[in-house]
């Protein structure tokens, strides 16, 4: 079993890359001068590179809902398939290493697979603004199933804080999103409450539920499984891709797809939909699962930044506060230097 707090520098970037740790020569000498990093400076070198793979990740994820604006005529089991698929082709060569437990293979598939068709399925069902609001209490998920997941992690007040401000500070970015999008038309089509119905309104509102759920496990069933290397999420990514394109192959044919349209589906599977899983699980595996949660948060802020950029509408007061709250949040969980245990 690898100590997973004495990987850092260069023998952690191959650790993700190959899951190997190169061996140590031998020294010539007992000199204390030559003894080994200490463990506490270990930890927090691995946390280090943890903490910058989620925020790349956070970054890439952000660019996600524009993405989706531009694919918006193309049908979302075909946007998934393709994305998940590349983003799966990214660990092909290291297949030979995607040697997992049976059960951690079917499970993370699943995950993988029903949580992108069941939370893109509750956007089209009902309202987006609830939808999100919803599926947006994953973060807070993660911090509550740590401990279920992950026996050396505790929770307390303190760790419940800040994902309370975060996903407040939600709030706040996916109303303003909402606004967005309405104001250029570019939601004009979707399915409000009072249309949907009380029936269809509660379907979606559990599916975005179910989407929350799924995703707060996939991202701790990682916790269980640390010595199996990130690069295995290829498996995750290749088998829910092709489960999408399988189902929405039965029922359609190919769509038209422009050159504009495969340069971004090409984007979603290296970044958001691709590479992004890849950094996500190496920060669930090497660093602390609370203060990632908090970090997520700025997903829904910088999406709407994004979002307003790309569509030339001006970033209201709602998203300001919005990405206070956030920043307020990321804060507090970034001052407790914890580790697990703690």
């Amino acid at each position: 079993m690898i100590d997973l707090y004495s990987v850092t520098g260069p023998s952690a970037a191959l650790y993700y890359f190959t899951g190997k740790i190169p061996r140590r020569a031998p020294c010539a000498t007992q000199d204390d001068s030559q003894e080994d990093i200490p463990q506490s400076q270990a930890f927090w070198g691995i946390l280090s590179m943890a903490l910058f793979g989620v925020a790349l990740t956070v970054l890439m994820w952000s660019t996600l809902a524009s993405c989706v604006v531009v694919l918006g005529h193309l049908p979302t089991l075909f946007v998934n398939g393709i994305a998940l698929t590349v983003g799966g082709l990214l660990g092909l060569p290291w297949a030979r290493d995607w040697r997992m437990p049976p059960l951690l293979a079917v499970v993370g598939s699943a995950c993988m697979f029903a949580y992108h068709v069941v939370y893109f399925y509750a956007l089209q069902l009902g309202d987006p603004v609830g939808v999100s609001l919803i599926h947006y209490l994953w973060p807070i998920l993660i911090v509550l199933l740590s401990p279920v997941f992950t026996r050396d992690v505790r929770v307390s007040c303190r760790h419940l804080v800040p994902p309370a401000i975060g996903f407040a500070g939600a709030i706040l970015a996916c109303f303003a999103s909402w606004g967005t999008a309405s104001g250029s038309g570019a939601g004009s089509t979707t399915l409000g409450i009072s249309h949907a119905g009380i029936a269809a309104t509660c379907v979606a509102y559990a599916l975005a539920l179910l989407s929350a759920f799924a995703w707060a496990a996939y991202s701790l069933l990682g916790t269980r499984y640390r010595q199996v290397p990130s690069h295995s999420v290829g498996l995750f990514c290749l088998s829910a891709g092709l489960g999408c394109l399988a189902l929405y192959f039965s029922r359609s044919s190919w769509p038209h797809v422009t050159m504009t349209d495969a340069s971004v589906l090409m984007y979603m599977g290296l970044g958001p939909m691709g590479g992004a899983f890849y950094l996500w699980d190496f920060a669930m595996k090497r660093g602390d699962p609370r203060k990632t949660a908090v970090l997520s948060y700025a997903i829904p802020v910088l999406s709407t930044l994004f979002l307003s950029v790309y569509l030339h509408v001006p970033m209201s007061a709602m998203l300001w506060a919005g990405a206070l709250l956030v920043t307020v949040s990321v804060a507090m969980a970034s001052r407790s230097h914890t580790r697990p245990g703690d």
